[in-house]
């Protein structure tokens, strides 16, 4: 019995040293940025807030592979290099914590997902995904936004507002953006990709494929359609 208790307290003592290394955080100091390239699969946690930070959540072995650098205005993260995967590398589970005051443009490029739970506002808003990750933003208040899907991943947008909205999706993507309410929305998909919009005044779908545009609200219709595709009302 006191044997099988001494190996239960081995195994908690390891398993606790285990999950120690495999939870480092690590604060980044960088400059000041407003935009924000994620390019690595992980989960980029997003706020806006007055105080900016950038805390990264992963093993110590890939923080010390683990680049976050300013470039212009934006953030970039990325790995050293890529050669590091040709060793067998093992990331595993990577998190990085951005508050920020001012956001201009979010991409990501490859299976990485940016998360924004609380608000968002922004003057003018770039969203691009290239690949299969996804950028999902709770709420937005922006005056324009522009949205480019390039691959598989999807752009959500809960609920929000602005005057105009321009979509492009290339390939097999998704925009989700019913109950984000625009003044003018511009859509255009090449390939088998899904819009679905919130359109009060102007709509101006382009579809060449069998891509499908669906939209909410009673705007002004201006479609062209070759393929398969459909733009059908909700």
């Amino acid at each position: 019995m006191k044997k099988k208790q001494l190996f239960l307290s081995i195994l908690m003592i390891g398993l606790l040293a285990v999950n120690t290394v495999f939870a480092e955080g690590e604060e980044r100091s960088v400059p000041s940025f407003a935009e924000v390239s994620l390019r690595i699969s992980g989960n980029l946690y997003l706020t806006q807030g007055e105080k900016q930070s950038v805390k990264i959540v992963a093993k110590q072995s890939v923080l010390d592979q683990l680049i976050t650098e300013v470039r212009g205005r934006s953030l970039v993260v990325r790995f050293k290099t890529n050669n590091i995967f040709k060793q067998n590398f093992q990331a595993g589970k990577i998190e990085i914590f951005v508050t920020v005051p001012e956001i201009n443009a979010l991409s990501v490029s490859g299976s990485g997902d940016i998360v924004a739970d609380q608000k968002i506002k922004s003057r003018i808003l770039d969203l691009a995904v290239s690949g299969s990750g996804d950028i999902l933003l709770k709420k937005l208040d922006s005056e324009r936004v522009k949205a480019a899907v390039s691959g598989s991943g999807d752009i959500t947008i809960g609920n929000g507002s602005t005057n105009d909205l321009s979509v492009t999706i290339s390939g097999s993507g998704n925009m989700r953006a019913e109950r984000f309410e625009a003044e003018n929305v511009e859509a255009a998909i090449a390939g088998s990709g899904n819009c679905v919009v919130n359109a009060s005044q102007k709509l101006k779908a382009r579809i060449a494929g069998s891509g499908n545009v669906k939209y909410a609200g009673n705007p002004q219709i201006d479609t062209s359609v070759l393929g398969s595709g459909t733009v059908t009302k909700l």
